[in-house]
């Protein structure tokens, strides 16, 4: 197997890595298999969507702040899904797993 999930040798996390890149997870998709409505969040009433998760969502900011810092712009102070999820994603100081973990989210991506 090439590209940027070779050094991860557990299965499962390379499988979570690549649906959060496609915006394919359980949790925002599962409308699709099981003809229910789409989910919404219900704080913001927007569509559940693996960008709403990582970079929007108002209430996991802190967790954002902890784990993600590296991601966000210097000026703005936003952050990226590219960034979040791209190739540095598992590098010291930047846990997409642990802010997800945290978060709750990680059993249902």
């Amino acid at each position: 197997m090439t590209g940027h999930n070779t050094h991860i040798r557990d299965r499962c996390t390379q499988t979570v890595l690549a649906r959060l890149r496609i915006g394919h997870t359980y949790l925002t998709q599962r409308y699709l298999l099981t003809r229910d409505h789409q989910s919404y969040c219900d704080d913001c009433l927007v569509p559940l969507t693996v960008r709403h998760l990582l970079v929007e969502y108002p209430s996991l900011i802190d967790l954002r702040h902890r784990y993600l810092y590296r991601c966000r712009s210097r000026d703005s102070g936003v952050y990226y899904l590219s960034e979040v999820l791209g190739p540095a994603c598992l590098s010291p100081g930047h846990d997409v797993f642990k802010y997800l973990d945290e978060a709750g989210l990680l059993p249902y991506l």
